[in-house]
C-alpha cells in the first residue's frame, strides 16, 4: 500500500510538513508522524478527490512522539483524477495541502523525489516514548555536560599543581579524575 508521510510538530508546535504532490494507483495510507506534543489532526478531501477516494474518519488524535496511519480507500478508475488533501492542526490555525493524483491501477511507478532536503542530515535520536524516560534522558544529557565541566576544572587544577610542584594537589587531582572515570564507566554499563 502506498504511503503519504506527514510530519507533525517537527519544527514547532502544530507545524505540519507534508509533500506538495502524491500519486497512487489504489488505496493508500496517510502516515502521521508526531515529533512532539499530542495533537488533533483533521484530514479533508476536496470535491474532486472525494469523488474517487474516501476516509472512514476525518479527525485523529496522535499521541506524543508516535505514529498513526489513516487509511484512504479509492475506487477503481479508468482515467487519472487529481484533487487536494487538506491536513489541519490546532483547530484550523495550521494547515497544509497535498495535491493527490489517483491513477488507474498499474500505471504508477515508484519514484523518488530529489530535492535539497536530501543534502541535510536527517539523523535524529528517537524521542523516548514516556515522559519519565524523556526526563531521564534530559537528566543524562545534563549530567554528562556537568561531568565534562568538572573534569575540565580538575584537569586545570592538575596542570596548575604540576607547574607549582605541589605534590598533594597533583595527587588529589589525579584521584578525582580516576573517581570521575570510574563513575562514568559505571553509568555507561547501566
Amino acid at each position: 500500500m502506498a504511503r503519504l508521510s506527514v510530519d507533525l510538530n517537527r519544527g514547532g508546535l502544530h507545524e505540519i510538513a507534508a509533500p506538495s504532490d502524491f500519486e497512487t494507483d489504489g488505496p493508500f495510507e496517510i502516515r502521521l508522524r508526531n515529533h512532539g506534543e499530542a495533537v488533533h489532526v483533521h484530514c479533508n478531501l476536496d470535491d474532486d478527490l472525494s469523488a474517487v477516494a474516501s476516509l472512514a474518519e476525518t479527525n485523529h488524535y496522535v499521541e506524543p512522539y508516535s505514529r498513526r496511519s489513516v487509511p484512504v480507500d479509492t475506487r477503481r478508475i479508468d482515467t487519472p483524477v487529481t484533487g487536494r488533501l487538506k491536513i489541519v492542526t490546532a483547530y484550523g490555525a495550521e494547515s497544509a495541502y497535498t495535491t493527490v493524483t489517483v491513477s488507474p491501477p498499474g500505471t504508477v511507478t515508484e519514484s523518488v523525489t530529489v530535492d535539497e532536503s536530501l543534502a541535510k542530515p536527517q539523523r535524529e535520536a528517537p524521542e523516548p516514548p514516556t515522559p519519565r524516560e524523556r526526563l531521564l534522558a534530559a537528566a543524562d544529557r545534563g549530567s554528562t555536560a556537568l561531568v565534562a565541566g568538572v573534569t575540565l576544572l580538575i584537569c586545570a587544577t592538575l596542570v596548575v599543581a604540576a607547574l607549582a610542584q605541589n605534590t598533594a594537589a597533583f595527587l588529589g587531582s589525579v584521584a578525582l579524575i580516576a573517581a570521575l572515570a570510574a563513575t562514568l564507566a559505571v553509568r555507561r554499563q547501566r
